[in-house]
């Protein structure tokens, strides 16, 4: 049986110009259908997992600012939000503002800020470290050299994050965590945070079961410090945005897909000229004792080959990455086993084909 797979690449490699060109492009076809999967996958789980801001009336804000370089948001309006937090009927992040004028904050690595245990439940594949505050480092972050210190806590201790971890931003989509460090603060930390940072955690609040006075009241406080928040209901606006994207996705993916189709069928149209050249060799093999066993064992070695071979290796390797990137990877690996089984019956039954044209 070995030789007869080794018969089977020696007739694919025999036409190496075409076979390697199909080869090449079935197997690029296939680890971008998985990096477009992934990023469906994630934004699809995101907005999904919006089912419970929907179904507890989540608010989301859109900033605008005033004439100050610097907003300054009052206390009070500040102390309502950490209340509310506390209450777990709201939690924010700061997520391009942390140390902004500290460039070496935590060793130079962008740093995330989470503030509320709401966040956990309502955000889908977010796993915080807890209780907190502690701290936690993407996939790709080294641990610091040195402790780092926000908001009056000193941080020694990183958990690692799953790599692929994503945070969903109302505004800013999938933002990956793989190369950051994410901090996970006391609702009380708020108000200790410097003004770049109170400036976004505030126009970055998820307010949850906010009634229409506490939302007026919270929106101005916010424009006495000149930010100025415009509202936008999550059950409302997520639907439209999930609609968007989900098709603007299906069509990348389509796309995609059709490619890899073409090319397929392309290596169909060219593994049938081959059979038919080869049908000579096929009927010696038979009159030499081959089996219709030992012909199909070639024939999936001649079809492995093009279409098994090349993609595999890249997915096994991004299996091992983990994360959205493994699933993703897992179920592509699926579906090309899927069709190398399809393409060889399909060889398979055009050799018996030519076989009995030709008794």
């Amino acid at each position: 049986m070995p030789s007869e797979l080794r018969g089977g690449v020696r007739m694919a490699l025999r036409r190496w110009p075409t076979m390697l060109s199909l080869a090449a492009m079935i197997g690029l076809a296939c680890v971008v259908l998985v990096v477009l999967l992934v990023d469906v996958l994630v934004q699809f789980k995101a907005l999904r997992g919006g089912h419970e801001l929907r179904e507890r009336g989540a608010v989301v804000f859109k900033p605008y600012y005033g004439s100050s370089e610097v907003t300054s948001v009052p206390d009070r309006t500040v102390a309502d939000l950490v209340d509310m937090i506390r209450a777990e009927r709201a939690y924010t992040a700061v997520i391009g503002n942390a140390r902004l004028n500290s460039p070496d904050f935590a060793g130079g690595v962008p740093t995330v800020l989470f503030i509320g245990s709401e966040l956990a439940e309502t955000v889908p594949d977010l796993e915080l470290c807890e209780p907190a505050p502690c701290a936690m480092r993407g996939a790709e972050v080294a641990p610091p050299a040195e402790p780092v210190g926000i908001a009056g806590h000193i941080f020694t201790d990183f958990e690692r994050l799953p790599r692929s971890a994503t945070h969903f931003e109302t505004h800013l989509g999938a933002v990956s965590l793989d190369e950051r460090m994410v901090l996970n603060l006391p609702p009380e930390s708020l108000p200790r945070l410097n003004r770049y940072e109170r400036e976004e955690a505030m126009s970055r609040a998820v307010l949850l079961e906010v009634s229409d006075s506490e939302l007026d009241s919270y929106l101005a406080g916010n424009a006495a410090g000149e930010l100025y928040l415009v509202p936008h209901r999550v059950a409302v606006d997520q639907p439209k945005r999930l609609s968007g994207i989900m098709v603007a996705a299906t069509m990348y993916v389509a796309g995609m897909a059709a490619f890899l189709s073409l090319v397929l069928l392309a290596f169909a149209a060219t593994a049938r000229r081959t059979l038919y050249r080869e049908r000579a060799v096929f009927a010696i093999r038979r009159t030499h004792g081959a089996s219709g066993g030992h012909l199909a064992v070639r024939l999936a070695g001649f079809v492995g080959v093009v279409v098994l071979l090349p993609p595999l290796p890249p997915l096994v390797g991004l299996l091992l990455v983990g994360g959205p990137l493994a699933s993703a990877a897992g179920w592509m690996a699926v579906l090309v086993v899927v069709i190398f089984l399809g393409l060889w019956g399909w060889t398979v039954k055009q050799q018996r084909g030519h076989e009995l044209k030709g008794r």
